[in-house]
């Protein structure tokens, strides 16, 4: 195990951060968020502001917002690569009959996180 003297803080945490204030690498690990939009029954793509070398972990999570008490955001990645992923948006509302997607557009903010490996 190696130990490093940290004597400047700023320095060290400045070094961190790379391509922006939305990324940073600790050795060859790449961590990169965000925050988007996206619309019901809507894709939306992502490019990373850094091409990973590994396709990397990514999560999603929709911000709090107030789109009623019988209404449900869902959001899932449908696809990752090295440069960008792809989210799926779908709202359900309870009818009292069951739950059934909504039809009229509506857009919500959601964060993410990506995390993996980037050895350029």
């Amino acid at each position: 195990m190696v130990t490093t003297v940290i004597g400047d803080w700023n320095e060290f945490i400045a070094n961190l951060i790379v391509g922006g204030a939305n990324s940073l690498q600790i050795g060859e690990v790449l961590i990169q968020w965000g925050l988007s939009t996206i619309t019901t029954g809507g894709e939306r793509e992502i490019t990373y502001p850094i091409a990973y070398t590994t396709t990397p972990i990514t999560q999603c999570t929709m911000k709090a917002t107030s789109i009623g008490s019988t209404v449900a955001f869902t959001n899932a990645i449908n696809a990752r690569s090295i440069t960008a992923f792809t989210v799926q948006g779908r709202t359900l509302t309870d009818t009292g009959a069951g739950a059934t997607d909504i039809t009229d557009a509506l857009t919500v903010e959601f964060y993410w996180i990506s995390i993996g490996i980037n050895t350029a």
